[in-house]
């Protein structure tokens, strides 16, 4: 990654962050099958969990904190390999709708050093455009899972 930012609705709050998207695991289930086989149950998700860490506390370490629910827009630039050997830059962006923070960053300071606060949310939605082409749109509210153009939600919900 060359370099990033976050925006809280809409509003810059940090720049050269580190942070963690939400992982989208699915719900397992175990089958008898010549000895217990494990299959995800499609549908059914884990605990999606954003974590931010940022340096430094100011303005945007508030707002991020704040106990309410967040809209974040994560943008960050990558550098792209070609065939040919040259590379060119490549925008991406993530859109994660959160809970308000599950925890609040414990402020330690170290002379010499600059302090790292990590803020930690359970996210509702996360869309991934890479290079503008939506990679994944997880929506746990409105029943959407779409992967790669393909949302595996859609036959459940005809059915409900």
């Amino acid at each position: 990654m060359v370099a990033d930012t976050v925006y809280d609705s809409g509003v810059l709050t940090a720049k050269d962050t580190s942070f963690t998207l939400p992982a989208i695991s699915q719900m397992t289930a175990d089958l008898n099958a010549m000895g217990t086989m494990t299959v995800p149950i499609v549908g059914l998700l884990e605990n999606m969990e954003l974590s931010i860490t940022k340096i430094g506390e100011d303005k945007g370490l508030g707002k991020m904190s704040k106990l309410d629910k967040h809209s974040f827009e994560f943008r960050w630039v990558q550098n792209v390999v070609k065939a040919d050997g040259s590379t060119s830059p490549e925008g991406c962006k993530a859109f994660v709708r959160t809970f308000p923070p599950t925890a609040l960053p414990g402020i330690g300071a170290e002379i010499g050093s600059a302090s790292e606060n990590e803020l930690t949310y359970t996210a509702n939605r996360v869309q991934i455009f890479v290079g503008g082409y939506e990679y994944l749109l997880v929506d746990r509210l409105s029943q959407i899972l779409r992967i790669d153009g393909k949302d595996y939600m859609s036959d459940i919900n005809k059915l409900l």
